[in-house]
């Protein structure tokens, strides 16, 4: 049996990536980790086969954390990605109108989604955070009233909604008052799946890699990415991350199309590790449809 990670809890979109993933891989079981190191880690160490991860998100960006533990942390490859629409929505308890919410309770990045939303319908709603959106659809739930999750508003009738997937309304037996209100109908996020190994060549892959330049010079990067360019070989993303080794030392992720063993793609590589200080492959995989 294969044993797949994502960060949990039950009810995230994490998960929902996870099902959509598992659904073409036989016999897979998934589990749920409280953490990114958690379930990085479990991979490298081979407690677990696979972990599907949210790497990107079109409206917030890179995933920091997964990336940086990609680069330093763990001995793992990207062997195939998804990408997932993202659609908020606002959940209460049943019998619950919009009128009566006083309180919102969601992660921190379905609240900047939604902020449109809540400044037009919701604006005296106090706003709570919450680890993830499948806890604050587990407090709104239990009825938590204000004083448990922010300390104020004690003795006070508090009606409490979250902000997150349809998955979590079910999970928790909630009911779904506003649909898809995100300020950015088409936000997308895309999620890896890490392994120890990455994907045979399919014939339309994408490779990704990090590195650090060898000097800080004018110029330096431009050398290193001049490889791909004289090679006809089109760049996907750019992206620099502190390195965390010293104020002004950085990683530079790339994602590129084609696999690392085409020809092209792989005369590239080879010329560009013996230009910088630091390369890692971070594997090649298949290319998602969107």
């Amino acid at each position: 049996m294969l044993k797949v990670g994502y960060l949990g809890p039950e009810g995230t979109f994490s998960e929902e990536a996870s099902h959509l993933y598992t659904k073409k891989v036989p016999n897979a079981r998934l589990i749920p980790y409280g953490t990114f190191f958690d379930v990085l880690f479990a991979v490298d160490k081979g407690v677990i086969d696979e972990a599907v991860m949210p790497i990107e998100n079109s409206v917030e960006g890179t995933v920091g954390i997964v990336t940086d533990m990609l680069a330093a942390d763990v001995n793992l490859m990207i062997r195939q990605e998804i990408i997932l629409p993202v659609y908020q929505y606002l959940i209460a308890r049943p019998k619950v109108k919009m009128s009566q919410i006083t309180d919102i309770v969601s992660h921190p990045q379905p609240i900047d989604q939604c902020k449109g939303f809540i400044r037009k319908h919701l604006p005296h709603a106090m706003i709570h955070l919450s680890h993830s959106t499948a806890e604050a659809a587990m407090q709104v739930a239990t009825s938590l009233d204000a004083s448990s999750i922010s300390g104020k508003g004690r003795g006070k009738k508090r009606v409490f909604a979250s902000i997150g997937p349809k998955a979590s309304a079910k999970l928790y037996g909630l009911n779904i008052l506003a649909e898809k209100i995100n300020d950015y109908p088409d936000n997308m996020t895309r999620f890896i799946v890490v392994a120890k190994k990455d994907h045979e060549r399919t014939g339309d892959d994408k490779t990704s890699i990090v590195f650090s330049a060898a000097k800080d010079k004018p110029g330096g990067l431009y050398n290193v990415l001049g490889e791909f360019a004289v090679r006809n070989i089109n760049l996907t993303k750019i992206e620099s991350r502190p390195s965390k080794r010293a104020l002004g030392d950085y990683f530079f992720f790339i994602d590129l199309q084609g696999h690392r063993t085409d020809k092209p793609v792989k005369e590239a590589l080879t010329k560009v590790q013996r230009k910088v200080a630091f390369f890692k492959m971070l594997g090649s995989y298949p290319r998602a449809k969107t």
